[in-house]
């Protein structure tokens, strides 16, 4: 039997999916680590979710089976490397580190410098919209509840379809079943944190400067609009004061 080949990274994803991004859209990403789902190893999953308006298009959304960190760290740095030579960049990477907090962490220090990263355990409690759920909860119904609004355009493939019926609702959570090669919804999960990612709190942050007042009592100026008239009529300054 003649062994398979294997392929390099920039085969398995090439950039075709960066000619569907739109101008100044909000971009986000999320990952899912394999673990072990009774007795089989489930794969990773890692999807793009793009804001456009009020809707959110998965416009990458790939899987594999690894628990090697080096091919993780590289899908991620390629992705992030092809969007950048568009001269785009996500808003953060959100990673589930329910089951491998661990590995996750130290996946979030080797991308420090790289991209903001979010650490997501499903058990946490966090809090929508005034009221308090775990992360598990909240993520899934961020999905299903966007998907029913019809604001999440996702990949018309036969495996997508399939990775998200893998998803039943239970006593107000979800679960999902393990099929014969060992998939796990991990695609489902990939796009609920990418959501999570534009959606949620967080991303790069940046800081400007306050001017401030002056000892001595002098009074700032106001704030106003010039009057290019000031001059002709030997008024004082040149500002209108709104």
């Amino acid at each position: 039997m003649k062994p398979r080949r294997q392929i390099t990274i920039a085969e398995a994803i090439p950039g075709t999916f960066l000619d569907s991004l739109v101008e100044q859209s909000k971009l986000g990403l999320g990952l899912d680590v394999a673990t072990t789902e009774k007795l089989k190893s489930n794969p990773g999953a890692l999807a793009l979710a793009e804001q456009v308006g009020m809707e959110y298009y998965i416009r990458l959304l790939i899987r594999w089976k690894s628990k090697e960190p080096a091919v993780y760290r590289g899908i991620i740095r390629h992705v992030v490397e092809l969007l950048a030579s568009r001269r785009r960049r996500a808003r953060k990477l959100c990673i589930d580190a329910s089951s491998e907090k661990f590995f996750a962490t130290d996946l979030r220090s080797d991308l420090a410098g790289v991209i903001p990263v979010e650490l997501v355990v499903n058990s946490e409690a966090t809090k929508y919209l005034g009221e308090q759920m775990n992360f598990k909860v909240y993520l899934g119904n961020l999905y299903i509840n966007t998907l029913d609004d019809n604001a999440l355009i996702l990949p018309d493939e036969p495996w997508v379809k399939n990775d998200a019926r893998q998803v039943k609702s239970d006593k107000g959570t979800f679960v999902a079943d393990v099929d014969e090669a060992g998939n796990h919804a991990d695609g489902f999960d990939a796009c609920k944190l990418s959501l999570h990612s534009l959606i949620g709190a967080g991303g790069r942050v940046s800081a400007n400067a306050t001017p401030l007042g002056e000892l001595g009592g002098t009074k700032p100026v106001r704030p106003g609009v010039r009057n290019p008239y000031a001059a002709k009529f030997q008024k004082k300054g040149n500002l209108i004061h709104a």
